[in-house]
Formats: C-alpha cells, sequence, structure tokens
C-alpha cells in the first residue's frame, strides 16, 4: 500500500506467478501443457490462463539496460583488484584514464553503454557521487543499493523475499543432507541503549562477512574457471537485521464498530 499497489495488481502479479510455475515445474515431459491442466494445477479457470498467457509475452517488459549495466559496474568496482585500494577497498577513481579510472571501469563492465550514462545513474539513485575536488568519483556503497530508486529497491526487495521463501521451500522439500544453511538470531526484551550499540556492531560483522565471503569466491573461482555448461546460474547468502516492537493488543470488532 505504501508504494501504491493495489490488491488488484497483487493478485493479478499472483496469478502471473502461479501460472508460470505450472508452466516451468509441472509440465509432464514429452506433452504438451494445455491450458486446461494448468487451469487445473492452479485452481484458475481456463479463460484467466488463457487471457494471462496471450498477455504476458507483451505486457512484461524488460528491465532497462543501463540499470542492468550500473549494476554490473558497480559489481566490478567492489571486485576488481584494479579499482581497490591497498585495503580492498574500492578507490575513488578520476573519471578519466586509460586505468583505475571511472571510464576504465565502464568499458570493462557496462558493454555498450557509455561512462557517463552510467556515472549519471549511479548518482541518481544515490550510489555514487562526484567528490568536492572535481573529475573524481566515490561509491557511496557497500552494494548496488539504490537509496534514491523506489522501483529499483521494490524489485530488490522481490529478489530478496523469493531467494529466502526459495531456501525455505527447499528445506521443507529436502532431506538433511541436502539442507542450505537457514538461521535466525533471536533475542527478546532487549533493552534499547543494547539495540541501539547492536544494531551498529551487527551491521558492521554482516557486512565484513559479506565482503569476505565475496573475495573467497573470487578468488576460488579465478583459479577454477570450470566449464560454464556445468556452472550453477546464481548463489549467494542473505544476512538481515529485524527488530519487532511490542504493541498494545487491538479488539478488532470494537474498532470496526467505531468506524462504522
Amino acid at each position: 500500500m505504501r508504494n501504491e499497489i493495489s490488491h488488484g495488481e497483487f493478485a493479478e502479479f499472483a496469478k502471473r506467478a502461479y501460472m508460470e510455475v505450472a508452466y516451468e515445474h509441472f509440465s509432464i515431459p514429452g506433452r504438451k501443457t494445455t491450458y486446461s491442466r494448468v487451469a487445473i494445477l492452479t485452481g484458475l479457470n481456463r479463460k484467466e490462463i488463457v487471457r494471462l498467457t496471450q498477455q504476458s509475452a507483451s505486457e512484461i517488459q524488460p528491465r532497462k539496460g543501463t540499470t542492468n549495466r550500473a549494476l554490473r559496474v558497480v559489481t566490478g568496482w567492489l571486485n576488481d583488484p584494479e579499482f581497490l585500494d591497498k585495503e580492498k577497498q574500492p578507490k575513488i577513481l578520476p573519471i578519466k584514464g586509460a586505468s583505475a579510472s571511472f571510464n576504465a571501469l565502464a568499458i570493462r563492465y557496462s558493454g555498450d553503454i557509455t561512462a557517463r550514462a552510467i556515472l549519471e545513474e549511479l548518482k541518481r539513485i544515490g550510489v555514487a557521487k562526484i567528490t568536492a575536488e572535481k573529475d573524481l568519483v566515490q561509491l557511496l556503497s557497500c552494494g548496488y543499493i539504490p537509496h534514491d530508486d523506489k522501483p529499483e529497491q521494490i524489485d530488490i526487495m522481490s529478489i530478496s523475499a523469493a531467494d529466502l521463501l526459495e531456501t525455505a521451500a527447499h528445506n521443507i522439500e529436502h532431506e538433511k543432507e541436502e539442507l542450505r544453511f537457514q538461521r535466525q538470531l533471536i533475542h527478546r526484551d532487549v533493552p534499547e541503549s543494547i539495540v541501539k550499540e547492536f544494531k551498529v556492531y551487527s551491521h558492521h560483522e554482516s557486512s565484513a562477512l559479506l565482503s569476505d565471503l565475496n573475495q573467497w569466491l573470487i578468488q576460488r573461482m579465478s583459479q577454477s574457471p570450470g566449464d560454464s555448461e556445468d556452472s550453477v546460474k546464481r548463489l549467494g547468502v542473505g544476512i538481515y537485521y529485524f527488530e519487532e516492537h511490542g504493541k498494545a493488543e487491538v479488539d478488532k470488532s470494537e474498532t470496526l464498530k467505531s468506524k462504522e
């Protein structure tokens, strides 16, 4: 609701998700998946399946090329030794230059998108800035965190939620030997003074752990490139902080009565 997504829009997303999963994961090998079968699997009626199938190809818009390339540039900035200092932190880069510059970074990781367009996109979403000294660019985030772009934030939220749910579903469906790491640290009734301290401490330690895991993976991948045909498409680790503040219980019946 905060992001102006109505119930109707959410219901449409859910219908599409059910339909796409039915086609992708519940088809019978060697047989065509019919509208009727998808309707039975999803609980949607056949007319809805026909409508969603016909509309999905024309309505789903590809993500902006600049956004995809901006993410790749930030990833390169965080991982490529040429753009890191002695402490393996991203350097403040001069805009121009044949090497160790923002132009060089963009040429290496942005494909056919110009360095200027990438820089404008990173500035727009609050990931990078031009420093007080002109012609120098500073990375403001330890990852691709679009502070000033709501649609991009929602996109990242959807990816993170999907990854967590996929891991939870995997752990429900598989035996102990195949389980994936899924843990939470939970304490109750924590004093406010400790909450503030722990929030800062957990942020620092979590960032350090993710950075260490990232560097380990990059080093191992450079040593063992392997066969692309046998590679895993995506893998990673997610860590998140949460707070739940106590609230008085509300009598819903009384609340409803007061609004009538």
